[in-house]
This record gives C-alpha cells, sequence and structure tokens, in this order.
C-alpha cells in the first residue's frame, strides 16, 4: 500500500522550535507569496481553548519550513520558507483562538520612514546594498542590473519601501523584502538574484483542478517615450522605443540613460501580462517560486503556446490537508 500523503511545518519562534506547543493546537496556516513591491505574508490560526497559549508580542521573528513529511506522487521534504515578523496578533472567540499575522518586512522597522535624500552618479547595486544596510539586512541586486548606472536620483519625502517599489518600476525588476533580505532582479530571469539557475516547469490538466484562463483588457499602445532635460543644451528631449502609438511617460527624467531605461521598462511592461491564468493544483509544491517560467501542456493551442511567469502563490494548511493556487501572467 503506497504512503498517504501527509503535509508537515515547522515553525520557530526567536529561534525557538515550537512543535510542542503548536502542534495540538494548530488549525490553519495560510502563506500569500508575491512577485515584487510587497511583503509575502503568514497567517497562523491556533486553538486556546483552555486560555493557556501566550501571544507572541509583534516584533518577534516566525521561521517557516513547509511541505510534505510522506506520500508516494508528492515532493518529499520540509521546504524552508524563510523568515516573518509578527506584525498582528488577534484573539477571538468563540471557539477560543490566536490569529498571528507575519510578513517578510519587518513593518515595525523603519523601511516606512519618510526619508529625504539625493543619489547622484551611482549605481543600482550601490544604492539598494545602502537601502537594505540602513534597515539591518542585506542586498540580493542581480548582476544584470546591479551595474546600471544612475546619474540622479532624488528620495525626496518617500520610504524606503516606495523607493525599492519605485526602482522596481523603473527597471522592470522584481523588488521584494524575502527572509530580512531585499531581492532586486529582472522579470523573467533565467537566474535568481543570487544566480541560481530558475528551472522551467510544465503543468499539465492532470496537474489540478479548477482554472481560469484571462485575456486583459489592454490599450493600443505598442511603445513608450519620455522627456529628458540635457543640461549642456538647457532643452528638453525626447527618447522612445519606437511603435505607431507611443505611450508618453509623465515624468521627465534628468538624463538620456535614465528616460531610455524607463521607456524600455514600460514598453516590456506592456508586452508582458496581456494574458493571465490561475490554477488551483492537485498536490501543492513548496518548491515553487515567484518569477518560475513555466509552460501549459494539454489545454489548446491558443494558452500551450504562451510562456508564462509565475507571478504569485498562496498556499493553506489545515484540516483539507496542503492546498497551493498559483497566479501566471504571459511573458
Amino acid at each position: 500500500m503506497a504512503d498517504a500523503n501527509i503535509a508537515g511545518l515547522r515553525l520557530t519562534l526567536d529561534g525557538v522550535d515550537l512543535a510542542d506547543r503548536i502542534n495540538p493546537r494548530f488549525v490553519e496556516l495560510s502563506l500569500s507569496e508575491k512577485r515584487g513591491g510587497e511583503a509575502d505574508e503568514l497567517s497562523l490560526t491556533l486553538q486556546n481553548a483552555d486560555g493557556k497559549l501566550e501571544m507572541p508580542e509583534p516584533g518577534k521573528v516566525i521561521a517557516l519550513a513547509l511541505g510534505w513529511t510522506s506520500g508516494a506522487d508528492v515532493p518529499l521534504g520540509l521546504v524552508d520558507k524563510g523568515r516573518f515578523t509578527v506584525d498582528e496578533v488577534e484573539m477571538t472567540g468563540p471557539p477560543d483562538q490566536i490569529q498571528i499575522t507575519a510578513r517578510s518586512a519587518d513593518l515595525n522597522g523603519d523601511y516606512r520612514k519618510r526619508r529625504t535624500q539625493v543619489w547622484q552618479d551611482t549605481t543600482v547595486g550601490a544604492i539598494l546594498e545602502t537601502v537594505a544596510g540602513r534597515n539591518g539586512i542585506t542586498a540580493q541586486v542581480h548582476p544584470d542590473l546591479a551595474g546600471k548606472p544612475v546619474a540622479t536620483l532624488d528620495q525626496q519625502g518617500k520610504s524606503d519601501m516606495a523607493l525599492v517599489k519605485d526602482l522596481g518600476s523603473r527597471y522592470d525588476a522584481v523588488a521584494t523584502w524575502k527572509d530580512r533580505q531585499l531581492i532586486f532582479m529582472p522579470v523573467g530571469s533565467a537566474t535568481t538574484a543570487s544566480g541560481k539557475a530558475l528551472a522551467a516547469i510544465t503543468l499539465t490538466k492532470r496537474d489540478g483542478w479548477s482554472w481560469r484562463f484571462t485575456r486583459a483588457q489592454r490599450d493600443d499602445y505598442d511603445g513608450a517615450e519620455a522627456t529628458w532635460h540635457d543640461q549642456d543644451s538647457g532643452e528638453r528631449k525626447t527618447v522612445s522605443t519606437g511603435g505607431k502609438k507611443a505611450k508618453r511617460l509623465k515624468r521627465s527624467y534628468p538624463s538620456e540613460a535614465d528616460a531610455k531605461q524607463a521607456t524600455e521598462a514600460e514598453a516590456a511592461k506592456r508586452q508582458r501580462g496581456a494574458y493571465q491564468f490561475e490554477y488551483e493544483l492537485a498536490v501543492a509544491d513548496p518548491r515553487l517560486q515567484n518569477n518560475l517560467p513555466v509552460t501549459l501542456s494539454g489545454w489548446n493551442s491558443r494558452i500551450d503556446a504562451i510562456k508564462w511567469l509565475v507571478v504569485s502563490i498562496d498556499t493553506t494548511h489545515g484540516s483539507a490537508g496542503l492546498k497551493q493556487r498559483i497566479s501566471l501572467e504571459s511573458a
């Protein structure tokens, strides 16, 4: 007889294993992993019928590993999902329960504090390393982006969180805070920010249950253009990616290089994401990660021909076992 599929998890609080306290009280866990601009969110529900469970204080750090401990058709082993800082704790009843919300970025820290700083004659990597360092974490910046020159960047009354998000948009990059690291890498890159290859996966109709394919409403822009200020001539000039109808970016950039970078990123975003696909997997795979390339097979010639990227992953662990829903966009 084949082994039953049994899901497992490991939780620690500030380095202390919670197995003895969590296992008899565990109700449900959910993990939402986003590609960029947002921190991953962990939600944990525990029963507290005897009132003896102590509530963790905001700011405590939870480490999570999730996966399968047995089964014949599942990837065995627990996958490290990183560290999460407790942000909210709530008690409800009846039945008496404690809900803990934690995020992969420290929302109680200074990275939401508004700052004013002007960056000049630097690089993307140098900016992000400085931002990470003053928030007490490290930066992993993909080699393709780390050396990108930045003539001028004005952080005028803007938080580090907003600055990183803006840089992600400017360079069409995954820009997110995970496991006390600042991750910055090109959308659709074949490797992670640390240089590890991303292995493409193939999913078929037999790999899941419900699915939804959407053709997004798109405008008819086929390029982008932006203005920049030429200090030598004192004139405002324009750069463009070409196309019959280019979207004009609202802001004016301090250099031709910055304007060119912004138009290329905007054009890339408009070419990508014309199609979306949501899929509830029959067997959750905690090894899945955002920005992973995916091939769909067995639907129809249109869907199967599209190159896909993972945008978000929502995983739940509860009475129904380990379940997972992924969202994809066309590359």
